[in-house]
């Protein structure tokens, strides 16, 4: 995984990519924002936060008003940026009990369009599970492999990539995965979400199978859409036990 999620990753670097994440940061942390309403809302307003998969912290950010915010991620350079953002309890790599002992228990932990990265799933989910305190939230956004759009376009699916890609989930699947390690769903939509407008543009010219270097124009960094191919679910679990 470490050979993967690097710099390049997140500015253009595989043709899956991000074209420029940092320069998106504005959109970004719109959305995200959006985020921590809806798990305030739904869940524990206060707490311990865990954000595995964190990128550049910009979830963290805005959930730091409210929340004890911790991440993970496996990009070196963003969790630097994070650090030198006002986030020192990021750390490089995946998680591990080592650090769940140290951080304690847990009331929300967010996987943002990550959990199909994961190579040992079960054994992460198991981390989770044991890590919430009861009545605590997993919040997750995936791909659903059984979307009408995913069923339409097969191996052309916009969410095909491997080797970044590992999984391709649906809700049945992961309510399964859920309930071995004391995870209940409670919430589940396809919700619309603010897209950097070169994303947008990338996701559209990739289900052409035309994978064009992209570079966003300073003026259009910080530009984002409401965009929803109702492929992309959100799921909440709580803990019940």
């Amino acid at each position: 995984m470490e050979a993967h999620y690097t710099e390049a990753y997140f500015s253009g670097g595989f043709k899956e990519s991000y074209v420029d994440y940092l320069g998106s940061e504005d959109v970004l942390r719109r959305e995200f924002r959006r985020t921590v309403r809806y798990l305030r809302r739904i869940g524990p307003a206060e707490g311990k936060c865990l954000e595995i998969g964190c990128a550049y912290g910009f979830f963290l950010q805005e959930a730091r008003p409210y929340y004890e915010v911790y991440g993970v991620e496996m990009s070196e350079a963003a969790v630097r940026h994070c650090w030198t953002t006002g986030l020192p309890n990021v750390r490089i790599g995946g998680l591990t009990q080592d650090l769940l002992r140290e951080i304690g228990m847990l009331d929300v932990v967010v996987m943002l369009d990550v959990i199909e990265h994961i190579d040992d799933l079960e054994g992460l989910i198991g981390l989770v599970g044991a890590s919430l305190r009861p009545g605590g939230i997993f919040l997750s956004t995936t791909g659903d492999w059984s979307s009408l759009l995913a069923r339409l376009t097969g191996a052309s699916w916009r969410l095909i990539a491997p080797p970044l890609h590992i999984w391709y989930l649906t809700s049945a699947s992961l309510d399964t995965l859920m309930r071995r390690n004391g995870l209940t769903r409670i919430k589940l939509s396809y919700p619309w979400k603010i897209v950097p407008i070169d994303v947008i543009v990338k996701h559209a010219l990739g289900m052409l199978d035309w994978w064009p270097p992209l570079r966003t124009p300073h003026l259009m960094r910080n530009l984002g859409l409401p965009a929803n191919l109702f492929d992309s679910m959100r799921l909440v679990y709580r803990k019940t036990s």
